[in-house]
C-alpha cells in the first residue's frame, strides 16, 4: 500500500486549490525505470509506480492528472522522451505539481536534479512531491534532499561499474554480452550464445567474398544485388523479425557499396567470435578472439585474400576496361612488393610490373641485393 502520510485533510491540498482555480493546470505523475533498477527491485516496475502514484493522488483528492513514464531509461540520461515532454509542459505554464515515487526516479545526477528544482521554483513555484521519501517542496525543502540526490548518483556509478565488471568477466569466458548479430547468422532458438547459419543471407555473404576474389569491385557487387532485388541486411532482419536496430531504406533492395565494405571486414565470417571490439582504435588490446566458435562462411585464406585485394587500388586499364584478377595477389620475388598489371603499348599484351614508384636503378639494385 502506498504511503499516504502526506495527506492532510485539515489543510486542503494546495495543488488541489490550484486545480480548482485553473482546471488547465496539470498534476504530472512521473515514473522512470532503467534496466538496472528492474533487475534489482521488481517493485520499481512502471506499473507499480503508476499504481503507487495513482493511489496517492486519489487519497489526496488530486484531479486533472497525467501519467508520464520513461521505461528502460537510465537516470543519468536527460534526453528521456517523457521527461522532455514534462519539461515542455512546465515551460508552457500548464503544470502545478509533479509527483514521483522517490528522488532517484527523477534522475541520478545531483547537479542536474538541483538544476531541475531551481527550474520548478522559477516557474511559479511548481510543487514537487516524492511520496515514498515524504518530500514536499510546498512544506519546505528537506535538508537531506541534496544528500539523497548525491547517493542516487553514486548508486548509478556503482551500478555501472558492476555491470562493466560482469560484462568483462563474461567476455573473458567467451560469452557475448550484446544481442547484436552479424549478417549471415541467426541466434540459435535454444541458446542465444550460439550462432547458426542464416540459409538466406549466408550465400549472399559468400558471393561477396567470391566476387572480390574474381576481380569485381564493391560497386559492381552492389549494382548486381540491386538489379536482382536482393533484400538489404536491414530489410532482411526486419522481414525475419531479428530485432536489429538498422532501419531499412526507402528502397528495401537498394544496396550501398559501404554496406558491402563493412561486411567484408568482419572476422566473424571465418567462424571467429570477436568480443570487446567497440573501441574506435586500429589496434584494440582488449579485443578477444575465439576461433571455431560458429560455422564459417569463408575460409581464413579467402578472408585474408579479400583484405589484401581491398587494400590494393585496382583501377581498370584503358585497354580492356577491367582490372587484372592477379593484381594484389602476386608479389615480386626480389623486393616483395605487390605487383600490378599495366599495358605499355596497345600492340603489346598486358604484363605484370612493379607499382609506379620512381625508384632509381641503383636504389632498386641495392634493395634486391639486400
Amino acid at each position: 500500500m502506498p504511503n499516504t502520510n502526506l495527506a492532510n485533510t485539515a489543510n486542503p491540498n494546495p495543488c488541489q486549490r490550484g486545480a480548482d482555480m485553473n482546471t488547465a493546470k496539470l498534476t504530472i505523475l512521473y515514473s522512470r525505470l532503467s534496466k538496472e533498477d528492474e533487475r534489482e527491485n521488481e517493485s520499481l516496475s512502471i506499473e507499480n509506480q503508476k499504481s503507487y502514484l495513482g493511489d496517492y493522488a486519489h487519497a489526496n483528492g488530486i484531479t486533472n492528472i497525467i501519467h508520464l513514464a520513461d521505461d528502460g531509461w537510465s537516470g543519468t540520461r536527460w534526453d528521456r522522451p517523457d521527461f522532455l515532454k514534462m519539461m515542455e509542459l512546465i515551460e508552457s505554464g500548464k503544470v502545478v505539481q509533479i509527483c514521483i515515487k522517490d528522488m532517484s526516479r527523477l534522475g541520478r545526477d545531483h547537479w542536474r536534479v538541483g538544476l531541475f528544482l531551481e527550474q520548478l521554483r522559477d516557474n511559479n513555484g511548481i510543487r514537487l512531491v516524492a511520496v515514498a521519501e515524504n518530500i514536499d517542496t510546498a512544506k519546505g525543502e528537506d535538508d537531506f534532499m541534496p544528500f539523497r540526490n548525491l547517493f542516487a548518483e553514486w548508486h548509478a556509478r556503482d551500478t555501472s561499474r558492476k555491470i562493466r565488471a560482469i560484462n568483462e568477466s563474461r567476455t573473458k569466458e567467451g560469452k557475448r554480452v550484446s544481442g547484436a548479430i552479424t549478417y549471415g547468422y541467426l541466434h540459435d532458438p535454444q541458446d542465444r550464445q550460439i550462432w547458426v547459419l542464416d540459409e538466406v543471407a549466408a550465400p549472399i555473404v559468400k558471393r561477396m567474398f567470391r566476387g572480390i576474389i574474381d576481380g569485381k569491385t564493391v560497386s559492381q557487387l552492389a549494382e548486381e544485388f540491386t538489379a536482382e532485388s536482393l533484400p538489404t541486411p536491414a530489410t532482411h532482419w526486419t522481414k525475419i523479425g531479428a530485432g536489429m536496430k538498422n532501419k531499412p531504406n526507402a528502397n528495401p533492395t537498394r544496396w550501398a557499396a559501404s554496406t558491402i565494405i563493412a561486411i567484408l571486414k568482419k572476422e566473424e565470417y571465418m567462424g571467429w567470435k570477436v568480443l570487446n571490439k567497440t573501441k574506435k582504435r586500429e589496434y584494440n588490446p582488449d579485443k578477444l578472439t575465439f576461433k571455431n566458435s560458429h560455422p564459417a562462411i569463408v575460409t581464413e585464406e579467402e578472408w585474408e585474400v579479400v583484405q589484401r585485394l581491398r587494400e590494393t587500388r585496382r583501377l581498370p586499364e584503358r585497354i580492356g576496361g577491367a582490372p587484372n584478377p592477379l593484381t594484389g595477389i602476386l608479389f615480386c620475388a626480389d623486393c616483395g612488393h605487390k605487383m600490378y598489371h599495366k599495358a605499355y603499348r596497345k600492340s603489346r599484351p598486358y604484363i605484370l610490373a612493379l607499382p609506379p614508384i620512381r625508384w632509381r636503378k641503383e636504389e632498386y639494385r641495392q634493395n634486391v641485393e639486400t
